[in-house]
Order: C-alpha cells, then structure tokens, then sequence
C-alpha cells in the first residue's frame, strides 16, 4: 500500500473522528413547469375562457377546463360521434382541474356553470305546478284503478282489460337538480333512474367527494366501475335487496372535479382507479399558480358580453328537448354525429401515430392506458366543439378535429408530467409540509412536543412527528441537538436544527 501524505492522514482523521452531516438531499423531485395551454384550439369557447381568466385572474387551463366541461354537460344528451372502426361513442367527459387553496376554482366555476344554475333555479320554480299536477293524476289513477276492480268485481278478464284502460301510473317529475357534488354511486344510480336520465357531477372542492363515501376503501371500485360505465355510454345494471333491480340504458353523465394537490395525489396514485381504468378516461390540468400576480382590475363589458353569449347558447341546449326513445321517455337515444372526410382522414393519422407511441420505449409507453384511449378523446372534444359551435350540425370537420386534437396532446402531455408526481409516497409530502412550517419559524430549533402542538394540521400526534422528522433528518434538512438543550428556557430531549 502506498504511504499518505502528511495532509492527506490529517483529512482522513479529522473525517474518522469527527463525522460531517449527510449531504441535503429534496423529499422528492418538484413537478417541471406547466405546458401553456393551446386556448386556440377551443374554438368558439376561446373566448369564454379568456373571459374568465380575465374576470378572476385564475389560470387559464382551469377556466379552458370549466367551460368545457360545461358545454360537454348540455351537448352530452343530444349527441354521440361515430370513430372510425369504433361505432357510436358518448360525448361524455370527466375533467378534473388541480390547484391550491386561493386559486379562485369556486369563482371560476361558479361563472363557468352560471347557465346550468339558471336552468336549475327555473326549474325549481316549476317544480311546485309539476308536484301539484303530478299528485293529482296520481290520486286519479289509483281511484280510476280501485273503480275498474269494483265494477268488474269477480271478473278477471274485464279487470284486466278496464286496468289496462287506465294505464301505467303516473311518473313523478324530474328533479330540478341536473348537477351533483357530493354522491355514492348507489345514490348517483337512483338520480339517473328516478329523475333525468342526464347528469353531472361538478364540485370545486374534490376533497368532499373523494374523501367521501364514494371513494372509501369499500366503494372505490364501485365508484370507479360505474364512472367507467357511463364514459363507455353503456346500461347500467343493478340489483339490491332494498332498491330493487336497475336496468338504466341510454344515460350521460359527466363530471368536472376540481381540487388541491394533496387530494389529486391521492388520485393519481389509487392502484384501483388506475388499474381498472377510470384514470384513463379523465381529463386532467394542473396549471402553474397565478397567486401573487393578480393585481386589482376591474371588469368590463366586452368579458360580460361573452359570457352573455355563452350564457344563452348553453341556456338554448339545456333546455331544448333531448332525442329519447318514444317508447320509453327515459332512455336518450343522442343523435349520432359523423366525421367530415378531412375530419376522418386528419382521425386517422392521429390514431396510427398514437399507436406507435405506445410501444415500448415510445413517449405515451409510461401513460398507455390513457394513451390507448387518447384517438377517441379527441374525437369526443371535436365532437362537442362542432356542437358547440353549431346545435344542429351532422359532421365535424376539419377544423374542430384539429381543435380536438390539440387539446388531446395537451392532456397527455399534462398526463406524463402528473402521474410521476403522483407516485411520491404520502409521507413525503406530510414532511415537506412540516419542513415549510419549520422554515418559516423564527428560529431554526425546534422540539417535538412544539410539532404535535403547534405544527401543520394532521401532523398532530407524538407518532406521526416522530415518523417526519425521521424523513427529514435521513435526508440531511435537519440535524439532531444534543439531549437537554435548552429550548424556549426549558431543558428538551428531542430536538433539531434546521440545516441551513
């Protein structure tokens, strides 16, 4: 073995006998930046979106993302869109929009939904006139029943044919309430069956409904199942004991959940949402924060007149009457809207160059099932973009497949970026949590009993803390003081430094 140097057995001692702290190492790795949104490619909802944007100063993929949920909500029971070698396809869609507290989601939804608010409200005033008629032909059928029975008392045949006379029962009226937040899947089935047979299921705040019943532990695959069944337009199929069996075809049903990252994550990263497929068929933006930015202006009437015009073209398809089967009301039967040859052709090459994406080692390989369904969420987008644009059009063309198209890319791009985030452990964001809280201390040194007591919420057991502080001090953000410093003028076991 070659002899060290003087300077070098120093280095190696000092080393040996007197240990530097790990290296600092980050929790994990923060998202790369945002793709700007293509606005462009939203055509006549262009404006509407940037309208928003302008009047809340939120970020503009989010209020894209309203708006087009929205319009997809009023197109959804009018039309389907025939994919080449795919047959119908619902123009269904489930959005989701990710962004931190004050990111103004209520604001920009509450604008976004405004014509579905007013559809609801005018039909609430309805209702009470339709409960009245109701009641009444109800107590007239029963009665019309019980005098058939006694007229024809002890014979069967004319019983039967002086009911059949009388006719079915009365349906009760509709529910005035075409969106809802907070559901479990039984509940969601029984809305679809008992009042519209359309639907959506829009909140601005995601944690209420992903932290709810819908998505326990026990009723997540439920959940997921039935979401799946009614993207893919298929009947609904139920039977219980106390609810009685369900037989529900031609229903729509869309949704457009917003939410804060903590809440996304754990989206994102369910093993059974992304095994079973739901994942897959979602719409997702996590656009950069504009906090910060939004300096006071005041509104004007060029936003206003945009979001008249919006108002009243979504107004018209809500309340216009939807396509159903004659013989049986409740069953929408959505007229069926074809692509232009241009539009076909332009599918097409989006669908082979999707496909060879997925391969193994292609860029859409990561993201596959989302990927594989990619082609026909661009035709769905095109689809309610051209209807959008025009109520009673029979084809879309080039120009709105392009829009679709674009907007699909987006989605995948935002898909790739997401799901990777979506993977870091829980904890990891629990202690990047309590490492924010403990830098924007006064001072760098803190016990444990000050975590429990004073730190971020859910980090407010011995356990927990203990387990945090363990994360941090693994990866060097912290060092461990010496037993009975004194903190806050008394003596402490467990305490750290912040490593500056």
């Amino acid at each position: 073995m070659n002899e060290m140097n003087a300077a070098a057995r120093a280095f190696v001692d000092a080393a040996i006998s007197s240990p530097s702290a790990p290296a600092k190492m980050p929790l994990f790795r923060d998202l790369p930046p945002a793709a700007s949104f293509p606005v462009d490619a939203l055509a006549d909802l262009k404006p509407i979106a940037e309208a928003i944007a302008l009047r809340t100063q939120a970020p503009i993929a989010m209020c894209a993302q309203s708006v087009l949920a929205a319009a997809t909500l009023a197109v959804q029971a009018h039309k389907d869109v025939e994919l080449p070698g795919g047959g119908k396809k619902p123009l269904t869609g489930f959005f989701a929009s990710i962004g931190e507290s004050g990111e103004r989601k209520t604001s920009v939804d509450r604008l976004a939904l405004a014509p579905v608010y007013a559809v609801e409200a005018k039909w609430r005033e309805e209702q009470a006139t339709l409960i009245q008629a109701y009641n009444n032909d109800l107590a007239a059928y029963k009665e019309a029943r019980e005098h058939a029975k006694k007229k024809h008392k002890g014979d069967r045949a004319a019983i039967r044919s002086a009911l059949n006379e009388v006719g079915a029962e009365p349906k009760a009226p509709p529910s005035p309430m075409l969106l809802v937040d907070d559901m479990s899947p039984e509940a969601l089935v029984l809305h679809l069956r008992d009042s519209r047979p359309w639907a959506g299921v829009f909140t601005s705040e995601g944690g209420v409904l992903l932290g709810g019943h819908s998505f326990t532990e026990e009723k997540i695959m439920q959940t997921g199942a039935l979401f799946n069944t009614l993207w893919d337009g298929g009947a609904i199929r139920r039977t219980r004991v106390l609810t009685g069996n369900a037989y529900l075809p031609g229903r729509r049903c869309s949704a457009h959940i917003m939410m804060q990252r903590v809440v996304a994550d754990k989206l994102l990263g369910d093993a059974v949402l992304d095994g079973i497929g739901m994942l897959a068929r979602m719409l997702i933006v996590a656009p950069d924060s504009t906090i910060g930015t939004r300096m006071f202006r005041e509104a004007t009437s060029g936003e206003g007149a945009f979001l008249a015009e919006y108002h009243a073209r979504l107004t018209a398809m809500l309340t216009c009457p939807v396509p159903v089967d004659p013989d049986a009301p409740d069953v929408l039967t959505p007229a069926p809207i074809t692509l232009s040859p241009e539009a076909r052709e332009l599918w097409i090459q989006f669908y082979n160059a999707t496909e060879k994406d997925l391969a193994r080692g292609g860029e859409l390989h990561p993201i596959k099932g989302f990927g594989a369904k990619l082609a026909e969420h661009a035709g769905r987008l095109a689809a309610t973009l051209a209807t959008y644009h025009a109520p009673e059009c029979t084809e879309v063309d080039q120009h709105h497949m392009a829009c679709g198209i674009a907007l699909a890319q987006h989605y995948a791009t935002e898909m790739l970026r997401l799901v990777g985030g979506a993977r870091v452990a829980p904890e990891l964001h629990d202690a990047a949590r309590l490492l924010e809280w403990w830098k924007a201390r006064p001072s760098p040194i803190v016990h444990l009993l000050m975590i429990y007591q004073r730190g971020p919420h859910g980090i407010r057991d011995a356990k927990t803390a203990k387990s945090l502080v363990g994360i941090l001090e693994s990866h060097g953000l912290i060092e461990r003081l010496p037993e009975n410093t004194e903190v806050d003028g008394a003596k402490r076991k467990d305490v750290w430094r912040l490593v500056l």
